[in-house]
């Protein structure tokens, strides 16, 4: 028979050690040198990356501790867009200190005490290691070791360029188009919507100087009852022309006048639900084309690229002037290429990527994201760190020092959580071939030494200067991930049991 303290010790094992095999799932791709993992679903589509965010998402994982890693590993990419591959590791390497703790005999609450405070002096002392950084090399450290790579100097700039025309990361859109390489891709200032104009083929329609208008609903017949749209026939709509009693063509009426088309003008009309037929047919007849069951996200775009208002209500709409807009074709698909560089205060920018394969483009794409939300992080949160772990490496150095002062067992806790952080380096190291031991032995005598910009030379083994080789990264990132990881690491601690739930009745 298990005793009661024997049970909780194998909960919390248990705990431990599903969340670290998640932890070694995506470890491997740490770095510059890092691997790639192939994922595969049940209907053989093929995933290759070494994202580390999207590993996680991919992953079957049951237990409830691998679940809580993925989780903070989610947390992490919503809040700095890159970093979860470290805060893994870093939450695996806690967790792994702590069952060496649990063998010496301190408590889960002695150890969590003592990683929360460490994870407090740690980042404060953070703010000491940080400096300016150039936003392009901070993208250049966040491309090297994937796809983009090839392309590092051309795809650096445009993601600073596309981060500082649109402010931040959320209003750069990135639409990957198959053919060509990745040294054609580029920066659009604009909204580019995969739709087409309602009604026939458009291939050459090309509009500058027009009016346009957004309407953030419909104009179709909606029986309120069950919720069923119907669309009016010709000959139904021809009838209610006839009699001038339809509402939707009154509505239809309201719009052209407001698209000034007796003075000979013309426009779009874009919508975020259905238009009837009938609806469409009598405003392109009168020269207003309708782009239509356009998503939020894409209303959105529009009114900050183009700077008016979303009108909610098709009364009392009022047309703007200026659209410049166009279709473009590729691989048999119109795509709407709606120009936002005139327009003042325009906040919105689409990232145009080309590859050769739709395979490579999802990677691509995936580099791009991370690189446009770290170049964010440093212009809008300010300040970067060293990279290849050397950041982490001085907190490690210093929480040493800070420790010796504390008596106790949280001592122990706090010198457990410095070897933790310098987790990160001895992967990069181990990830690119060369010993970990060693190259953390390394940059421990460095930071002793007044030295904490010195990091994993991956290519040759030993350590390099991070500032001379522009190895940066955004002391937001390396901030969060410490928190993260010590936030989950603490929570699966403290779980000292695993009881099943009765299903709700």
């Amino acid at each position: 028979m298990v005793n009661e303290g024997e049970g909780k010790k194998n909960a919390q094992t248990h705990n431990i050690r599903a969340a670290r095999q998640i932890v070694d799932t995506v470890k491997t791709t740490l770095g510059p040198m890092g691997m790639d993992k192939m994922l595969v679903d049940g209907g053989g589509n093929v995933i290759v990356t070494n994202d580390g965010a999207t590993i996680l998402r991919e992953l079957d994982v049951a237990h409830p501790g691998g679940k809580m890693i993925v989780e903070v590993a989610k947390m992490q990419e919503s809040l700095c867009y890159d970093g979860t591959t470290s805060t893994v590791v870093l939450a695996g390497q806690l967790l792994a200190n702590s069952e060496m703790l649990f063998e010496k005999g301190l408590h889960p609450n002695v150890i969590c005490r003592g990683y929360h405070e460490a994870s407090q002096v740690a980042t404060e002392y953070l703010k000491e290691l940080t400096t300016e950084a150039e936003p392009l090399a901070v993208a250049r450290t966040a491309i090297t070791g994937k796809t983009l790579e090839t392309s590092l100097d051309t795809v650096s700039q445009l993601c600073v360029d596309a981060v500082t025309a649109a402010g931040n990361a959320d209003n750069v859109r990135v639409l990957s188009l198959p053919g060509g390489s990745i040294d054609d891709s580029y920066l659009y200032r604009g909204v580019v919507l995969n739709k087409d104009i309602v009604g026939g083929s458009k291939d050459n329609f090309q509009l500058s100087g027009g009016n346009f208008a957004l309407l953030n609903t419909g104009l179709e017949i909606e029986k309120n009852d069950n919720n069923v749209q119907v669309q009016l026939d010709a000959q139904t709509y021809q009838s209610f022309k006839d009699s001038g009693k339809n509402d939707l063509l009154t509505l239809a009426q309201e719009i052209v006048s407001a698209f000034r088309v007796d003075t000979g003008a013309t426009g779009v009309l874009f919508v975020r639900d259905g238009v009837a037929e009938s609806v469409s047919a009598y405003l392109r007849d009168k020269g207003v084309q309708v782009v239509q069951r356009l998503p939020e996200s894409s209303m959105k775009a529009l009114s900050n690229a183009l700077g008016v208002e979303v009108h909610h209500r098709p009364e009392g709409l009022h047309a703007n002037y200026g659209l410049e807009i166009r279709v473009e074709k590729h691989n048999d698909v119109n795509y709407l290429f709606v120009d936002s560089s005139e327009a003042a205060d325009s906040q919105e920018s689409t990232l145009i990527l080309r590859g050769a394969t739709t395979t490579t483009l999802d990677e691509v794409e995936r580099g791009f994201d991370d690189a446009l939300g770290v170049v964010s992080l440093v212009l809008n949160n300010g300040g970067a760190v060293y990279g290849g772990g050397s950041a982490y490496v001085a907190m490690a150095s210093h929480l040493r020092t800070r420790a010796a002062s504390i008596g106790g067992r949280a001592q122990m806790a706090i010198e457990a959580f410095a070897d933790a952080l310098e987790s990160i380096s001895a992967t990069i190291a181990e990830n690119a071939g060369h010993d970990p031991l060693d190259t953390v032995l390394a940059m421990r005598h460095a930071v002793l030494n007044g030295s904490t910009s010195m990091g994993p030379d991956v290519n040759n083994g030993g350590i390099t200067c991070m500032s001379e080789q522009g190895v940066v990264e955004p002391a937001e990132l390396v901030r969060q991930a410490v928190l993260s990881a010590t936030e989950v690491t603490n929570a699966i601690l403290r779980i000292d049991d695993i009881i099943g739930r009765r299903p709700v009745e």
